[in-house]
């Protein structure tokens, strides 16, 4: 009798799975990895993105905004007619005349206008009612907001994420509507003359934080020439403008 053996493979030996296994750990490490890059460099780019777009509209808006100041809509009246004393909310007390000023807690800026078309909106995108004067109050809160009032009402957030906001004022001494020297805000509020131009300068700062690929150094403002490196891994961006208050007329 003649005994018949299947030499064929019914399965896989533990050498060809445990090659097999260690194959496959490798794709998938391979594979994770590539994901893990890709999403990090995704995360990057998008807070890159925020903190350049931020940037942008913030001196696009303070630039739109501030270059309304001291506007009348009769010309012929002088600037102590349209701009009468006052004190609002935050900003303290305008002289007559007075058209622009640092707010009180001095973290932004106060100034005066009038409306120059029956269609002009104010920084909430309300309709401005009528001709009288409007107060605007732009400055930062504790939360990393740049917050608008009008004639010292409630606030209307512009823009979010600001680590810290800075303005200097340019202020004339001698009537020429020519900035003598440009004063920070407490130096401002305690010398005299007028407000000729403001300087401002914005640092933003990404939502996520650990999202910097390596230790990025900023400086702030721009004209200080010691760089600063964040410990958070955030990104940071650093810009800033000067506005001249065109509508001032002697």
């Amino acid at each position: 009798m003649h005994t018949h053996f299947n030499t064929r493979q019914r399965g896989l030996s533990m050498v060809e799975m445990l090659i097999a296994l260690a194959i496959s750990s490798f794709l998938i490490l391979g594979v994770t990895q590539i994901y893990i890059d890709n999403k990090r460099n995704y995360i990057f780019q998008q807070n890159q993105s925020a903190n350049q777009e931020n940037s942008r509209f913030s001196l696009l808006l303070l630039e739109q905004e501030l270059r309304k100041a001291g506007y009348r809509r009769v010309i012929q009246d002088s600037r102590e007619l349209a701009f009468p004393a006052i004190t609002v909310t935050g900003c303290g007390d305008f002289s007559a005349g007075e058209i622009a000023k640092p707010t009180a807690n001095a973290q932004g800026v106060c100034f005066r206008y009038q409306r120059a078309s029956n269609t002009e909106l104010d920084c909430h995108g309300n309709l401005l009612p009528n001709n009288d004067p409007v107060t605007i109050r732009m400055e930062k809160t504790a939360a990393g907001e740049l917050n608008c009032h009008v004639n010292g009402g409630p606030a209307a957030t512009l823009i979010t994420g600001i680590n810290q906001i800075v303005f200097e004022f340019g202020v004339d001494r001698d009537a020429d509507r020519i900035a003598n020297a440009y004063l920070s805000a407490a130096d401002t509020l305690a010398n005299t003359g007028s407000v000729v131009a403001v300087r401002y300068a914005t640092l933003h700062e990404s939502q996520s934080d650990q999202v910097a690929l390596e230790a990025d150094s900023y400086n702030f403002p721009l004209t200080n020439m010691a760089a600063v490196t964040p410990a958070d891994r955030k990104l940071y961006k650093s810009v800033q403008g000067t506005t001249t208050l065109r509508n001032i007329a002697p």
